[in-house]
C-alpha cells in the first residue's frame, strides 16, 4: 500500500502539521487562561485515533502511515530525554534542602497518600483492565508512582502567572512539587527495575549498578561540571565545544541508565540535577536548548502519545465508571493528602485547599510516566487512555478552581497587609515598558510631583508570561526581566520611587488595579500605538482611561529634555482643566513658563473667553507661583491648526482629550490624530476621571 513511501517527505509533512496544530491549540488555551502546554497536549490527542482517526481514518492513515511511526517515536524520545535534562537543570536543590516543617509534612503526605491509593486502586482494576502477562506487583507500583507525580514546570508557570511564586503558599507548593518530582523519579526507577527483572538476582544486580552509576555522577561528573562552569566564566561565553561536551554527557548518562535497566529518562534528569545551579552557565545553556526542545521536539512527543491514545476504547458504562474512578482517586489522593497535611500544619482551609489544588497538577510529566508504563507493558491501552484523560483533566482544572478557592484579591490583601498604608499626598503611577520610555516618564514625574514627605511615585513593570516558562520553574528571574525598572531607578530623581513588578496576563486591568490599591492621583503612561488601532488612545490606553479611578496622562516624546515653556490649549472642559492643573504643578516645581491658549470661533467675540480667563486665574492664583501665566485668545475656526502652529514655540504641550482637538479614546480607533502626528513639541494628553471619556 505504501510502496512509494518516502520517509523524509512524510516526516517533514507530519512535523509541519504537528507544529501548526500545536501552536493553534496553544493560543486557544492561552486565551482561555490555561497553560499553553495543555493545548499542545490536546493537539496531540486530536491527531490520533481519538479524533482524526475516528472522523477520517483514510486521511489519518495517509498522514501517519504505520511505517512512519517509529521515526516519530525516536524523535519524541530524543525530545523527552533533553526535556528531562532541562527539568533537572532548572530544579534547584536549595528548594529541597531549605524546606521548613510544613513543606516536609505536606511533601511526604502528597507522595505517600496518592501512592497508597493508586496501589490500592490497582487491586480493583487489575482483574478488570489488565491481563495475565502483566504481573500485579509492577502494576501496583506503577499506578502508585503515576498517581504521585506533580507537574513541577507547569505548576511553576501557574504560580508565576498568578504572582503566587513569592507568597507563602507558592513557596511551600513549589518546594513540595520539587520533592515530589525527585521522589517520583526515584520510585519510577525502582518500578522499571522491578518490571524488567524477572528474578531476584537480576533485580539486585540492577540495584548495584544503579548505586555505582549514582556515585560516578556525584563524585566524578559533578566536579567536572564545576570545572566546566569555571571555564565558561573565564571565557565569558558558551562555546560549541562546551555544548558538545554537555550533550555527550546527557546522552552518555541516558545510555548508562537504559543499559542498567532503569530507563534513559532517569539518566537525563539526574544529569540536569547535578549541574551547577544559580549560574549564568546554566541559564545560558538552558536558553540554548529550550526553544528547539520545547517548540519542535515536545509537540512531536505529544503527537506520538496521541497516536497511541484511543479514547474510543472507553466505549461502555463500566469503562466510563473506571475512568471516573481513576480521576476521583487521583484528585482525592493528591488534593486530599496535600490539603489535609497543610491544614494539620496550621494553614487555613482556603490556603490548604489552594495548596491541594496546585499539587494536583500533573500535565506533561504524567504523560512521560504513562508512556514509560505502556512501553514496559505494565498498563493496557485502555488504562493508558484513561490515565491520559486524568492527566488532562486534573491539569485543566487547576487554574479555574484555584481562581475560585484563592482569588487574586486575597493575594492583594496579603500583599497590602505587609505594605505601609499609602500617604495622603499626591501619588503618581508610572507603568514602565522599556528602559528608554521609563527614563523620560520619570523626568516628567519629577516635574509634576513636588518632593514633599507625603508625595510618592510608583514605577510599575508588568511582565508578559514567556511561552517557554511553561516548561521551566520560572523562579529564577533573569536580570533582564526587570531591566526597565533597573534603568529607571538608576536615573537621578527628586521624589523617592517605589518599584512594583509582577507577571501579568492582562496589563491594562492590572495597571488599573494597582492604581486603585495604592490610591494614586495620576497614571503617567508612555506613547505606543496598538496593534489593532491606528491611534495612541486605543487598545490598552483606552482601557486604562475608561477604567482607572484616577486621572490619566499619555506622554508622546518628541525629543523632550525639559519643560521650560508649556502650552495648554483650553476650551473649558474638565480634561482641559486637568491639563491646566498639571501645568500649574510644573510651573511651581520647576519654574516653567505656562501659556494658556483659548481658541474661540470668530463669531462669538471676546466675551466668550471670560469664563476661560476666570478658570485660569483660579488654577494659577497660588502666590508661590514663580512665574506668571500667560493667557492668550485666538479667534479661529480650526483650533487644531492653531495649536499646531503655536506648538513650534514650546517644549511641551499639555492637552485634554476632546473631539474638538481630534483626540478621543476608542478601543479600536482608526481616526487620524492630527495633533499627535504633526506636533513638533512633545505632548502630554490627559483625561480627567471626573468626566466620562
Amino acid at each position: 500500500m505504501h510502496s512509494d513511501f518516502n520517509p523524509i517527505l512524510v516526516l517533514l509533512g507530519q512535523i509541519g502539521l504537528i507544529l501548526l496544530l500545536s501552536r493553534i491549540m496553544g493560543l486557544i488555551f492561552g486565551a482561555l487562561k490555561q497553560p499553553q502546554v495543555i493545548g499542545e497536549m490536546v493537539a496531540g490527542i486530536m491527531l490520533g485515533p481519538s479524533l482524526l482517526g475516528w472522523l477520517a481514518p483514510d486521511v489519518s492513515a495517509a498522514i501517519f502511515p504505520v511505517e512512519s511511526i517509529p521515526y516519530l517515536n525516536i524523535l519524541s524520545q530524543l525530545g523527552v530525554i533533553f526535556f528531562l535534562f532541562l527539568i533537572g537543570l532548572e530544579l534547584d536543590p536549595k528548594l529541597i534542602r531549605n524546606r521548613g516543617h510544613a513543606a516536609v509534612v505536606i511533601s511526604h503526605a502528597s507522595i505517600v497518600v496518592p501512592f497508597l491509593m493508586g496501589a490500592g486502586l490497582a487491586l480493583y482494576l487489575y482483574p478488570r483492565l489488565f491481563n495475565a502477562s502483566m504481573p500485579f506487583t509492577p502494576v501496583a507500583l506503577f499506578m502508585g508512582a503515576a498517581m504521585s507525580i506533580t507537574a513541577f514546570p507547569v505548576l511553576a508557570r501557574i504560580l508565576t502567572e498568578r504572582n503566587l511564586h513569592k507568597s507563602t503558599i507558592g513557596a511551600v507548593t513549589i518546594t513540595c512539587a520539587a520533592v515530589d518530582d525527585v521522589t517520583a523519579w526515584c520510585m519510577l526507577a525502582v518500578v522499571v527495575g522491578v518490571a524488567k527483572s524477572n528474578a531476584l538476582e537480576p533485580g539486585l544486580l540492577t540495584a548495584g549498578y544503579s548505586l555505582v552509576y549514582v556515585a560516578v555522577m556525584f563524585f566524578v561528573i559533578k566536579p567536572f561540571l564545576v570545572r566546566l562552569q569555571q571555564i565558561y566564566e573565564r571565557q565569558g561565553r558558551l562555546s560549541h565545544g562546551m555544548v558538545a561536551i554537555i550533550f555527550l554527557l546527557v546522552l552518555g548518562s541516558a545510555f548508562a541508565t537504559e543499559l542498567i535497566g532503569i530507563h534513559a529518562l532517569f539518566g537525563a534528569f539526574l544529569m540536569g540535577a547535578i549541574m551547577p545551579k544559580g549560574t549564568q552557565f546554566v541559564r545560558h545553556l538552558s536558553e540554548k536548548l529550550e526553544d528547539y526542545t520545547v517548540v519542535l521536539l515536545l509537540p512531536i512527543f505529544f503527537a506520538y502519545t496521541g497516536l497511541k491514545t484511543s479514547i474510543g476504547l472507553i466505549n461502555n458504562a463500566d469503562m466510563l465508571f473506571d475512568t471516573l474512578l481513576i480521576l476521583l482517586v487521583a484528585c482525592a489522593g493528591k488534593f486530599g493528602g496535600s490539603a489535609l497535611a497543610a491544614r494539620a500544619c496550621g494553614f487555613g482551609w482556603r490556603e490548604s485547599g489552594a495548596i491541594g489544588i496546585l499539587m494536583n497538577t500533573r500535565g506533561l510529566m504524567e504523560l512521560v510516566i504513562l508512556n514509560i508504563g505502556r512501553e514496559l507493558g505494565v498498563i493496557s491501552e485502555a488504562v493508558f487512555a484513561m490515565m491520559v484523560i486524568m492527566a488532562l483533566v486534573t491539569t485543566a482544572l487547576t487554574t479555574p478552581i484555584l481562581s475560585l478557592v484563592y482569588p487574586r484579591r486575597l493575594l492583594m490583601e496579603e500583599e497590602e497587609a505587609l505594605q505601609p498604608t499609602p500617604a495622603r499626598g499626591f501619588g503618581l503611577l508610572i507603568p514602565v515598558a522599556n528602559p528608554q520610555s521609563g527614563g523620560q516618564l520619570l523626568k516628567l514625574a519629577d516635574m509634576i510631583v513636588e518632593p514633599a514627605e507625603d508625595n510618592r511615585v510608583y514605577a510599575l513593570h508588568l511582565r508578559r508570561p514567556i511561552d517557554r516558562e511553561a516548561y521551566r520553574t520560572g523562579l529564577q528571574d533573569s536580570p533582564a526581566d526587570d531591566a526597565p525598572l533597573v534603568a529607571l531607578l538608576n536615573q537621578p530623581h527628586a521624589v523617592p520611587v517605589r518599584p512594583i513588578s509582577f507577571v501579568s496576563r492582562d496589563v491594562p486591568e492590572d495597571i488599573v488595579r494597582v492604581s486603585e490599591n495604592w490610591n494614586v492621583d495620576l497614571i503617567l503612561m508612555g506613547f505606543h500605538k496598538p496593534v489593532f488601532s491606528s491611534t495612541i488612545l486605543g487598545g490598552a490606553v483606552h482601557r486604562v482611561m475608561n477604567a482607572a479611578p484616577c486621572d490619566v496622562a499619555v506622554f508622546v516624546d518628541r525629543g523632550f529634555k525639559k519643560a521650560r515653556t508649556i502650552l495648554v490649549p483650553f476650551l473649558g472642559g474638565p480634561h482641559d482643566q486637568l491639563a491646566m492643573s498639571i501645568a500649574s504643578r510644573m510651573a511651581r516645581n520647576i519654574g516653567a513658563a505656562v501659556t494658556v491658549l483659548h481658541v474661540v470661533q470668530p463669531s462669538r467675540g471676546a466675551d466668550a473667553s471670560l469664563g476661560a480667563k476666570q478658570a485660569t486665574d483660579r488654577v494659577f492664583q497660588d502666590p508661590t507661583q514663580p512665574t506668571p501665566v500667560t493667557f492668550r485668545i485666538i479667534a479661529n475656526d480650526a483650533p487644531v491648526d492653531v495649536v499646531l502652529a503655536e506648538a513650534t514655540k514650546f517644549d511641551l504641550v499639555i492637552i485634554g482629550i476632546g473631539e474638538e482637538w481630534g483626540l478621543e479614546s476608542h478601543l479600536f480607533g482608526f481616526r487620524p490624530e492630527k495633533i499627535v502626528e504633526d506636533s513638533p513639541a512633545s505632548l502630554l494628553i490627559v483625561r480627567s476621571h471626573q468626566s466620562p471619556t
